[in-house]
C-alpha cells in the first residue's frame, strides 16, 4: 500500500505542504509533487465531481506519488470508505462541531478495531487485489488520515473532546466559516480569530494530534507555523491563475493603455 507522505511529515514533527484546486484538472497532481508538495485538497464539497472524475484525480494523485485530500460533500458512511478505496490518502469532512461526530466518522473510515470501515481490497488503495497483504486493514489504517474541520463555536467549545477521539488525525480550522460565525475577520493576526487558533493548537498538543489552516500569504503561513501547525494549506491554483491573468492584464495596460 502507498505511503502517506503528508503522515511521513506529522509523525516526523515535520509540517506537511498543501495545496488545494476544486476542478477536474488531471495534470495539477504532477505539477504539485514537482514542486515538492507533500498533498493536495480536493475540494467536492463546493464543486461538483462524478465518480469517475473523482476515480480518475486519485489515479493522477498516485502516478505523481502525492497525497490526494478529499472533501467530499456527503458524510455517508460507504461513499466515505469507498473514496479510501479508490485511492485517497486521507479526507478532510467539513463542520465536525462535536466528539459524537468524530467518532462517527472514524466508524466510517477506519477499519476494526478502531472502527467499522467495510472491507474489500479490490480498489485501487489494495492494488486492485492482486498483491494484497494480510495486513491490509492495518496498513490502510496506518497509511490514510481523517481531518476534521473545526469550523463553529460549538466545534471551538469541543475542540480538546474531539481531539480526544482515537482515529482523528488533524484539525483543521476554517477560517471562512469560523468567521463568519465570530463576526470577526478570517486573518491569522485577528484577535478572535487569534484566540481560535490557539484554542486549537493546544487541544491538537494536548493529545498529539497535527492541527493546521489555510494561510493566504507566507507571513500567514509562519503565523500559524510558529503556533504549531504542522498542516499547512498554502497554495491555491484557482487563485494562481487569478493573480497571474491580473498581472497579463496590467501588462497589457502599461503597453497598450487601459481603454484599448
Amino acid at each position: 500500500m502507498r505511503h502517506s507522505k503528508v503522515l511521513a511529515k506529522i509523525r516526523a514533527g515535520k509540517v506537511a505542504r498543501i495545496c488545494n484546486f476544486a476542478n477536474y484538472l488531471p495534470f495539477v497532481p504532477r505539477l504539485a509533487a514537482s514542486a515538492g508538495y507533500d498533498g493536495i485538497w480536493v475540494d467536492g464539497e463546493h464543486r461538483p465531481f462524478d465518480i469517475r472524475e473523482a476515480q480518475a484525480l486519485m489515479a493522477f494523485h498516485h502516478l505523481a506519488d502525492i497525497d490526494c485530500m478529499w472533501r467530499p460533500p456527503t458524510k455517508e458512511k460507504n461513499a466515505l470508505y469507498r473514496l479510501l478505496e479508490d485511492g485517497a490518502a486521507g479526507l478532510m469532512i467539513p463542520h465536525v462541531s462535536t466528539p459524537e461526530h468524530a467518532r462517527e466518522l472514524v466508524q466510517a473510515v477506519k477499519f476494526p478495531p478502531l472502527g467499522d470501515r467495510g472491507l474489500d481490497g479490490s480498489g485501487l488503495d489494495g492494488d486492485f487485489y492482486v498483491n494484497l497483504p494480510p495486513t491490509y486493514p492495518q496498513d490502510a489504517n496506518r497509511e490514510t488520515f481523517l481531518v476534521v474541520q473545526i469550523e463553529t463555536p460549538q466545534a471551538l467549545e469541543n475542540a480538546e473532546a474531539i481531539a480526544a477521539v482515537p482515529g482523528v488525525d488533524v484539525l483543521f480550522l476554517g477560517p471562512g466559516d469560523m468567521s463568519l460565525r465570530l463576526n470577526c475577520s478570517p486573518s491569522v493576526n485577528d484577535p478572535q480569530m487569534m484566540a481560535a487558533q490557539k484554542k486549537v493548537a493546544a487541544a491538537a498538543k494536548k493529545h498529539g494530534k497535527a492541527w493546521g489552516r489555510p494561510a493566504g500569504t507566507a507571513a500567514d503561513a509562519k503565523v500559524v507555523i510558529d503556533l504549531g501547525a504542522q498542516f499547512v494549506a498554502y497554495g491555491s491554483i484557482h487563485w494562481a491563475i487569478v493573480r497571474h491573468l491580473k498581472e497579463c492584464q496590467a501588462d497589457f495596460d502599461q503597453l497598450l493603455g487601459p481603454d484599448k
